[in-house]
């Protein structure tokens, strides 16, 4: 059995955890758009994003969880989670021969909420103007992105 384990991740910057975030996902990335310390707009990207959870628990809850029931609020990997796991078991029950890159599990933990993200990676990114201006950017680089075919937002016969 596998010691699970947190490891707090410096991104660089401070973030503000006070307020919570939005997520911006598709089916290739997410990107939780937040505020720092200074109450400048930030992007944490978690890039290469499997599957994410985001809401429950807030802070006065999140010590009856098990393994966050101690943790401050910030960015952590948790180290040892059988996340990954479990979704390429339930893949091999349709494709048996199938060997995925394993990906790393995140969390993110907010004053009134808390995110969980299987992703590659994750980065931060500060942003000069305002929070709305990022929100249009980070939706603009997700549907813009040459690495990956865009989400597919349109009716079949307009993709």
């Amino acid at each position: 059995m596998n010691l699970v384990r947190l490891r707090e991740i410096n991104l660089g910057m401070e973030v503000s955890t006070t307020g919570g975030g939005m997520v911006l996902t598709d089916e290739y990335s997410c990107s939780v758009l937040i505020m720092n310390t200074e109450r400048k707009p930030a992007v944490v990207r978690f890039s290469g994003c499997m599957q994410m959870k985001f809401g429950y628990p807030n802070d006065e809850a999140l010590i009856g969880h098990a393994l966050y029931g101690n943790c401050s609020y910030g960015v952590y990997e948790v180290i040892g989670s059988n996340w990954f796991d479990t979704l390429q078991e339930q893949n091999k029950a349709r494709f048996p021969e199938s060997k995925w890159v394993r990906k790393r599990h995140f969390s993110f933990i907010f004053h009134e909420s808390m995110g969980e993200f299987l992703a590659d990676d994750v980065q931060v990114e500060a942003f000069d103007g305002g929070f709305d201006d990022m929100a249009l950017k980070a939706m603009q680089w997700a549907l813009a992105r040459p690495d990956t075919c865009p989400p597919n937002l349109l009716p079949h016969q307009e993709a």
